[in-house]
């Protein structure tokens, strides 16, 4: 069937939130059981475009939804606030551009930067809200059978409505989502991430990372190219790299992001590069509860009664997924939650779930398989078949 287009007007009349519902192809039922996708940080679509393998499944959340709907389940996706496309949806490029022309045509064609700086923690929580709202109204899903998927920082805001009882989903599937809080993962990302990257290139296994080292393994590596690392800021200095000197160095930028960060106001953009045409990922606010919110993901989910699942990969980039899994057990036991989550380790496998890929998809077809099959469990438990 086709999706159902739709169009909110934010609660803050800054921006727009477009997205789709999708209904199953085969079936008569009045109202169908639904998944909602909240979609991961930054510039995340209804899409999901995580992939490098020139195929519909680098688009993820597409890719994932098309097997809901195969197995009876209607979704809801939506793109982030001020967000229209991703790279491989957007209008076709001019021929013979260069890769910066790519970003410019890129930006200009899929990202709104003014919406974009609206985006604050307030507004996110209130986007997904409106979301919910529109989708246990709709006339065709069942209010009573709605799945909260959500992936990597959508996590976070999607368990914070559940844990202040805004929304009140029968199940959530939390997928590349941290346990631990904001603040741990962004001081995890900021040193020790880039701690034991660089250490991981030390050829000789002298306990030193030198420059050759940097210029043989920094091009195309696919953390730092993701963040947009260039190579100058990884230069090593003459007797290069240790891991004290490297840790030092790393808390040291730790600490200047975040005096900066405190040092504008909530409503600047984040970041401010300048130029055109406009790079704005968020508002100051977004940015600075990294420094601020040390509440644990997964303890607002302790007065949940519905069923919450964690979905960890084990060399996740952006989450470390042994220390997330430990500190995910170690709540448990305290014994917090009114309806302990479930955790499923998928070994081997990154932040979009592909085996051997630390951020990329597109996603294997047996963890696909596994968040369908307890999808299906959790919103059609209790009836026949």
């Amino acid at each position: 069937m086709d999706p159902q287009q739709f169009r909110i007007r934010t609660r803050d009349g800054r921006a727009q939130l477009a997205g789709q519902v999708e209904l199953p192809p085969h079936g008569d039922a009045a109202r169908y059981p639904v998944v909602l996708m909240v979609p991961g940080g930054w510039f995340m679509d209804r899409d999901g475009y995580m992939g490098g393998s020139g195929t519909d499944r680098d688009l993820i959340y597409r890719d994932l939804a098309n097997d809901l709907l195969a197995a009876g389940v209607a979704v809801v996706r939506y793109d982030n606030r001020g967000v229209r496309c991703n790279e491989m949806t957007m209008p076709p490029c001019p021929a013979g551009s260069s890769e910066p022309e790519t970003t410019r045509h890129y930006l200009n064609a899929c990202v709104d930067a003014d919406a974009r700086q609206t985006v604050t923690v307030q507004s996110q929580m209130d986007d997904v809200e409106d979301i919910w709202v529109f989708a246990v109204g709709h006339p065709r899903l069942d209010p009573a059978r709605v799945l909260i998927w959500a992936h990597s920082e959508g996590g976070l805001n999607a368990a914070r409505l559940i844990g202040r009882g805004r929304i009140d989903p029968r199940g959530a599937q939390f997928v590349g989502a941290p346990t631990g809080s904001p603040v741990s993962v962004a001081r995890w990302q900021i040193v020790e991430r880039s701690v034991g990257l660089l250490m991981g290139w030390d050829a000789d296994g002298d306990g030193r990372v030198t420059q050759d080292d940097v210029r043989r393994r920094s091009p195309g590596d696919p953390v730092f190219e993701a963040v947009g690392t260039a190579q100058e800021v990884l230069a090593a200095p003459g007797d290069g790299w240790t891991r004290d000197t490297l840790h030092d160095h790393y808390a040291a930028g730790y600490e200047k992001l975040m005096a900066d960060a405190f040092a504008k106001p909530d409503d600047a953009p984040y970041p401010d590069l300048g130029g055109e045409p406009r790079f704005v990922a968020a508002s100051n606010d977004w940015w600075k509860q990294w420094f601020v919110d040390e509440t644990p993901l997964i303890d607002h989910l302790a007065g949940y009664r519905g069923r919450a699942s964690f979905h960890i990969g084990e060399i996740d980039s952006q989450n470390p997924g042994p220390r997330q899994l430990a500190f995910a057990e170690s709540r448990i036991k305290a014994g917090v939650f009114a309806r302990p989550p479930r955790l499923v380790f998928h070994e081997g496998r990154g932040h979009a779930l592909r085996t051997g890929e630390p951020v990329a998809g597109p996603m294997d077809e047996a963890a696909k398989a596994c968040l369908v099959a307890e999808a299906r469990e959790i919103l059609l438990w209790g009836e026949p078949g």
